[in-house]
């Protein structure tokens, strides 16, 4: 069986508010199959771990925001309040609407002419995401895509020809990063 190797696009899908991957040569979403840390991910949703949830998408959002600007430190100052369990839902699902034109703009333009402070706003804004879930696996996404940006002398690459199955070694340090987190929230 060959291996076909693809060129992928993402693209933000307003409907669903989650990056989808395109495959570039025939158009169609790409279906992938949990990672291990979407795995893990997913588990904790099924153990009814929301905190854990939102307290990994913060870190990951912490890991590629050194500088805060005013809008991501009012979402995460909100997404803490959620993890002390302060904040509503509603409050949650306000700002995240707020905050949705922005984050299409966000993609649209920073994101895909390769800004470096383009997932970091996007990570920020998951944290906020009414859905625990979907927010700790977009926060991680833009984690990884950031510190691809990071690996990348010309980052418009990383969003036009991430290669399906490939990984390399800032991804890997990355989701061990990341499984390294989750398994010591988990114990805690």
């Amino acid at each position: 069986m060959k291996s076909k190797q693809q060129d992928l696009i993402y693209i933000y899908d307003s409907d669903h508010q989650k990056i989808i991957m395109i495959d570039s040569e025939t158009g169609e979403q790409v279906d992938k199959k949990d990672d291990q840390i979407t795995s893990m991910l997913k588990y904790l949703h099924h153990e009814g771990r929301q905190i854990l949830l939102r307290k990994f998408a913060v870190w990951c959002t912490r890991q590629i925001n050194d500088k805060l600007k005013p809008m991501q430190k009012k979402i995460l100052d909100l997404a803490e309040e959620a993890i002390s369990q302060k904040a509503t839902t509603e409050e949650l699902e306000e700002l995240y609407k707020e905050t949705e034109g922005a984050a299409v703009a966000t993609d649209s333009v920073g994101l895909r002419q390769g800004k470096e402070s383009a997932p970091a706003y996007l990570a920020a804004r998951e944290c906020i995401n009414p859905d625990p879930l979907e927010g700790a696996i977009q926060a991680a996404r833009f984690h990884r895509i950031w510190s691809e940006m990071q690996q990348k002398e010309d980052s418009k690459k990383v969003l036009k020809e991430v290669k399906a199955e490939a990984k390399n070694d800032t991804i890997i340090q990355v989701e061990q990063q990341q499984t390294d987190y989750l398994l010591d929230l988990m114990n805690q």
